[in-house]
């Protein structure tokens, strides 16, 4: 299922930079754009919208007073080119705040928080009420291209200071422009456990266990002393 976006800000150029990013990701879905507050108001009336990507300063009605009149508001990610508005901003719970000019890394960023929420956790007691539209999968940019992966197919992420390596199961490993602990942070907690300083392994694809080191396919990723205590838990609350 794809998420609805809207797109509301009373610059063009904003407004087709915006699109030109959502078109690139398979997952989005632009409903439309609008220029001021009134009619977004209107297209948030007449359908279902999961995601605002709205500007704080517009004509008439502000981006933040918008907000304050709706009861059930949509996911919002703010994009701005004041910063003084941000601290304001987070009193409203939304998902990211973007400063004009926005690149598309940091677009990335922000969209990928929608797409995989933090601290999810398939085993909690209201895991019935989640939405069906959680996705399992996650974008990455690299070589001037959107790279997709599902996270059944990855084996491990390996960190390199502002580098991450992809190993993935389908496809040849990739290098991603990231630090490894803010993209553990949006990872299940029940699927993806920290094992080293430089790794994040995917639970489900361990073949082998022995001593320190753990086997995926024919690679070899220890364990470092740090994080054993949490590892071996995996298998004492299995066995």
């Amino acid at each position: 299922m794809k998420i609805k976006c809207l797109i509301v800000d009373d610059e063009p150029i904003a407004q087709q930079i915006l699109e030109k990013y959502i078109l690139q990701i398979d997952s989005l879905d632009l409903v439309g754009k609008c220029k001021n507050a009134f009619e977004a108001l209107n297209v948030l009336h007449r359908e279902k919208i999961d995601v605002l990507f709205l500007d704080i300063k517009m004509p008439s009605l502000s981006g933040l007073d918008m907000l304050k009149t709706l009861q059930n508001p949509p996911k919002v990610i703010l994009t701005t080119a004041f910063s003084e508005f941000a601290l304001e901003s987070y009193e409203y719970g939304i998902i990211d705040y973007l400063l004009k000019p926005i690149a598309f890394e940091r677009f990335l960023k922000a969209v990928n928080k929608v797409l995989v929420p933090k601290n999810f956790e398939s085993t909690r007691e209201d895991d019935s009420e989640k939405p069906k539209s959680d996705p399992d999968f996650i974008f990455f940019k690299a070589d001037k291209k959107i790279h997709k992966f599902y996270f059944s197919e990855i084996l491990f992420f390996e960190g390199n200071g502002n580098y991450v390596k992809i190993h993935s199961e389908k496809s040849k490993p990739l290098m991603v422009l990231g630090k490894l602990a803010d993209l553990e942070n949006k990872l299940s907690k029940n699927q993806f456990i920290r094992v080293h300083k430089s790794y994040v392994i995917n639970v489900s694809k361990i073949q082998e266990v022995e001593g320190n080191m753990i086997k995926f396919k024919d690679i070899l990723v220890p364990v470092s002393s740090s994080y054993k205590q949490n590892f071996d838990a995996i298998f004492r609350n299995n066995s």
